[in-house]
């Protein structure tokens, strides 16, 4: 499977405390869970392998214990090393563990992941196990070693592939042949190549689990190892060079192969190999079938490795079920909660998480766990754990709490207590995972919160702690489970423990964590030794003060507390092996200095001659109407002037298809010289991808830059949509400014049904209030909204046409609140004639319709040509095709200008062809897909009316809502197999009521 990097994290909130600044040091291997290996894991008698015996092969079966074994399978590739949060580094214990339990919840006992896939070149990754040719690092072993050993406490297996065809951030077969100077398809031929690949394969065989001090091999929790992820090149005689090699080590494990999309004939012939692995975007239950009974014949095991999560529909998998030649299903690819809250993203498409984010996503693991329990799982059976509050923000007076789910959990409840005993719901009703943070409108003084988890039969289970939030000012909570949020330390390392990382002494002597924050009030932390716990605090980092501490045991937990405090570094120094569970840090609010929503240049220093603003599809943009965009390749930035810069947070926009690369953010004195400084960045979701650079700590500073990237790419993408400035210099909160409206302007007429509102950005807003009208109906209510964080809004429902409606926004923050205008406009009616979207008269030959139906070299071979319509006596588009392997074909279409197909009911298109293969009908609006199919029900020339309410999203596209006044492509796709010929003609919007 291809992938592109994402990283991802929870959105920003403003103003914030200057305790986040203790999420934005720089991440690198040493943050996260690095550190000597020695007195890195707890006793290895804590550590309870329930794989007791290996899975073997017998013919096409597996075997487990007598009996024939069938995997209920999934993908977590990043187990290793991982791209998704916050760029290439090592995941966390917690999230190795969590994406595990969640596995286990859904039955899963087969994970397939490329953590043994960890190569580069020339220490381009130097965290790779392979930096280097030949080149070893040990500490890469420490997450592999982690998930191999927790796998086996959940009883859970593993499908380990060696390296990879594709050159994604964890390396590839290239990495054995460009340092030789060979080509890439040498790997399989050349003896130094090979070689290479060996010695990679022969140093992690050989390896001894650091936590349960079993050597890979002697693993029953490696069920297989594979020669590679979906290679293209093998050769029969590599295939059984490599198997011989890696049994010769590991007898007692088995070995598949396979490569991308179908089964490599070469793999049926190799005597010795266990498992062809076949992969499917997407899968269909004749083609598994088919390909499994290829498979059975050759004496093999078949699994289908990587398919299509998003295809898991239970026709799907029940029929997978109930073929026994068919030894193993694995979705592609799982993922679960992050270490801050909400979940982790991933933007291939087929990302699942539990219970699922959509109706389909929850259809789709309803169909996985009943494919587990018939293949002898038993899903639904994990013990959920608590959640955690991650941290609790003030924005503009507004209590925000954000908290981190458990694994297993359906949903979760935040609640407040103002007395400790009475709790009350803050959400409405339950929410997801990615809910989080949640906003809490009424925030009452001495609020306190906890997160309460609700399983899948909808019962509440044990309660987070609580977190009492102050008057003023903000809370963070480390877990202290990787260094993530610290700043520094020494003599101490996390410690690989069941339950995850703790932080834990290592020398025997003193050890110490050190927090940056401005503006500290309090600290509490969670310790095994109070007695030798000491606190102290700095302003400058070098100079040290001890402040007075309390100690309190409460629930069997000893707790060190420390009030009054002062300064910008917190320290926590204890003596011996004792361990730190917890940190709970409070610091004063900052608040917003200056805010730039980038409506004009009237804010910034400076800003270059080759930018200008972007003012299209607000909706696609979180309702900013406004964006800076590059006009050239040349370089551009932008730069701002404030007393004091203590932080920033600039809000940027990118199209999923281009490369994600990095804006550059510098920091001056004088304005004239330049230091480059370390942002970390936040992710969302989509058509267009917000994403959050943030800097914090900053002295000193009292001009900021903000570059584009100088690097290949489309010129206008990244857009930036505005700018925070921090500064202990900024103006106390006050009620927010005046709410400006933007579009519909006032009196607007012929207003589409479903339009976007938006307005300007009300200084010192924490969230805004949208209320609508319909005025030609005196006081009826349409719609309310609140808790609206961006300055547009498109409410999910379609407006009457022709009818007359008010609107008006309120900023609120926890001072009070302002009003806008109340704006009247009035909706468009509907269209009394359809749109052509094409009756193919217009192509003057066949090159020029070829040019504009392109087709898509994913799908098998169709060549487009006019030909006389005998409907019509026009001209009509027949379309040859063979379908191929790929099992389907198709050809696009993008309109030079976008049109508006509001008001219609749906389209209509006449279709001459045999009835053997359907036709899928996609359109591309306000940047989603839509498709629907349709099947002739006889031979010859028929007219078919397809309703937009027969549309739907294509099962690897985002579920969003139809919006049909900017659409930008369509394209027509021959669903099946063999060959023919479909002739389509006056293809037509239809008018309603027609």
């Amino acid at each position: 499977m291809k992938r592109a990097p994402h990283p991802s994290a929870s959105p920003r909130q403003h103003p914030r405390s200057s305790v986040a600044g203790l999420a934005l040091v720089a991440i690198t291997a040493a943050s996260l869970v690095a550190g000597s290996p020695a007195g890195a894991s707890a006793q290895n008698s804590d550590w309870k392998n329930e794989n007791t015996d290996f899975v073997q092969r017998d013919g096409s079966s597996l075997m487990l214990n007598g009996e024939q074994f069938r995997a209920s399978g999934t993908n977590i590739y990043w187990l290793g090393l991982d791209e998704n949060v916050g760029g290439v580094n090592y995941p966390t214990f917690f999230r190795i563990k969590d994406a595990l339990d969640t596995a286990a919840e859904m039955g899963i006992t087969v994970v397939r992941s490329h953590m043994a896939t960890s190569t580069s070149q020339d220490n381009a990754d130097p965290l790779a196990l392979m930096p280097a040719l030949g080149q070893y690092n040990e500490q890469a072993f420490r997450t592999i070693d982690f998930a191999v050993a927790y796998a086996g406490t959940l009883g859970i297996r593993l499908v380990l592939p060696l390296t990879d065809e594709w050159e994604y951030y964890h390396g590839g077969h290239r990495d054995f042949t460009t340092p030789l100077g060979l080509d890439a398809d040498q790997f399989y031929s050349d003896p130094s190549a090979i070689t290479a690949y060996q010695d990679y394969v022969d140093y992690i065989l050989a390896h001894t689990n650091s936590i349960t001090g079993t050597r890979y091999v002697d693993d029953p929790t490696i069920m297989a190892w594979e020669l590679g992820n979906e290679l293209e090149g093998m050769t029969l005689d590599w295939i059984n060079t490599q198997v011989a090699h890696i049994k010769h080590q590991a007898p007692q494990q088995l070995v598949a192969a396979g490569r991308r999309f179908d089964i490599d004939p070469d793999t049926l012939a190799a005597p010795d190999l266990d498992i062809v692995d076949v992969h499917y975007y997407p899968p269909t239950a004749e083609r598994v079938s088919a390909d499994a009974a290829v498979v059975a014949a050759a004496d093999k095991v078949y699994i289908a490795g990587e398919y299509a999560s998003t295809a898991a529909t239970a026709e799907l998998m029940d029929a997978a079920a109930a073929d026994p030649n068919v030894s193993g299903m694995f979705f592609w690819s799982l993922f679960g909660n992050n270490d801050r809250g909400a979940q982790v993203q991933h933007d291939d498409g087929f990302t699942l998480h539990y219970p699922g984010d959509s109706e389909r996503a929850k259809e789709n693991v309803d169909a996985i766990q009943r494919y587990s329990a018939a293949t002898g799982s038993k899903p639904g059976h994990l013990k959920l754990g608590t959640p955690l509050i991650t941290a609790i923000t003030q924005n503009y007076g507004i209590n925000v709490v954000a908290w981190r789910g458990t694994a297993g959990a359906a949903e979760y409840i935040v609640q407040r207590s103002t007395d400790g005993s009475k709790w009350v719901d803050v959400t409405d009703t339950a929410v997801s995972a990615s809910a989080s943070p949640v906003t809490d409108y009424e925030t009452p003084d001495g609020a306190a919160y906890r997160v309460v988890p609700v399983d899948a039969d909808d019962r509440r289970r044990s309660a987070s702690d609580a977190v009492t939030a102050p008057d003023e000012g903000d809370v963070l909570v480390d877990p202290l489970e990787s260094w993530l949020l610290t700043s520094a330390h020494e003599g101490a390392d996390i410690l690989a423990t069941p339950a995850g990382g703790v932080a834990a002494g290592t020398k025997g002597g003193t050890a110490n964590i050190t927090w940056q924050s401005e503006g500290l009030t309090r600290a509490k932390f969670q310790v095994t030794d109070p007695k030798s716990a000491v606190v102290s605090t700095s302003v400058d980092g070098t100079s040290w003060t001890v402040v007075p501490t309390e100690t309190i045991v409460r629930g069997g937990h000893s707790f060190v507390e420390a009030d009054g405090l002062s300064g910008s570094a917190l320290r926590l120094s204890w003596r011996g092996n004792g361990r730190v569970e917890r940190a709970t840090i409070t610091s004063a609010v900052e608040t917003v200095a200056l805010f730039d929503p980038l409506n004009d240049f009237s804010k910034t220093e400076q800003h270059s001659s080759n930018l200008s603003f972007d003012s299209s599809n607000p909706s696609a943009f979180g309702g900013d109407a406004s964006r800076v965009k590059r006009d050239s390749a040349d370089p551009a930035s932008l730069s701002w002037a404030f007393d004091d810069i203590s932080g920033a947070d600039i809000d940027a926009w990118y199209w999923p298809d281009q490369a994600i690369t990095p804006l550059t953010v510098e920091g001056s004195a004088d304005g004239a010289n330049w230091t480059t400084l370390q942002t970390q960045t936040r992710a969302g979701e989509g058509n267009w991808k917000p994403y959050t650079y943030s800097v914090d700590g900053l002295t000193g500073i009292n001009h900021l830059r903000v570059s584009w990237p100088q690097l290949p790419g489309e010129i206008w993408t990244p857009q930036i949509g505005s700018i925070s400035l921090f500064s202990p210099n900024a103006a106390p909160l006050t009620a927010p400014g005046a709410v400006e409206l933007g579009a519909p302007e006032t009196g607007a007429v012929s207003v589409p049904a479903t339009p976007t509102f938006s307005w300007e950005t009300a200084v010192s807003a924490a969230y805004y209030r949208f209320e609508l009208w319909k005025t030609n109906d005196p006081g009826t209510l349409v719609i309310s909204a609140t808790g609206l964080i961006a300055t547009g809004y498109r409410p999910a429902l379609e407006l009457d046409p022709e009818t007359s409606y008010s609107w008006q926004v309120t900023a609120v923050n926890g001072i009070g609140s302002t009003t806008s205008e109340r704006r009247g406009f009035s909706t468009a009616a509907r269209p009394s004639e359809p749109i052509v979207v094409d009756d193919f008269d217009g192509y003057a030959a066949d090159a020029d319709l070829q040019a504009a139906y392109v087709r898509n070299t994913g799908g098998g071979a169709i060549t487009p040509s006019l030909t006389a319509q005998d409907a019509n006596g026009s001209q009509a588009a027949r379309f040859d095709y063979d379908l191929g392997t790929a099992g389907y074909a198709g050809t696009v279409n993008t309109f030079g200008t976008a049109q508006n197909w509001w008001g219609y009911s749906g389209l209509t298109l006449n279709v001459n062809a045999d009835v053997s293969n359907s036709l899928s009908v996609q359109f591309v609006a306000n940047g989603a897909y839509w498709e629907a199919s349709i099947t002739p029900p006889t031979n010859g020339s028929q007219t078919f009316t397809i309703p937009f309410t027969d549309f739907a999203s294509p099962s690897w596209a985002p579920q969003i809502d139809l919006d049909l006044t900017t659409v930008t492509q369509y394209a027509l796709y021959i669903n099946g197999t063999g060959t023919g010929t479909m002739t389509i003609d006056d293809v037509a919007t239809v008018v309603v009521g027609r």
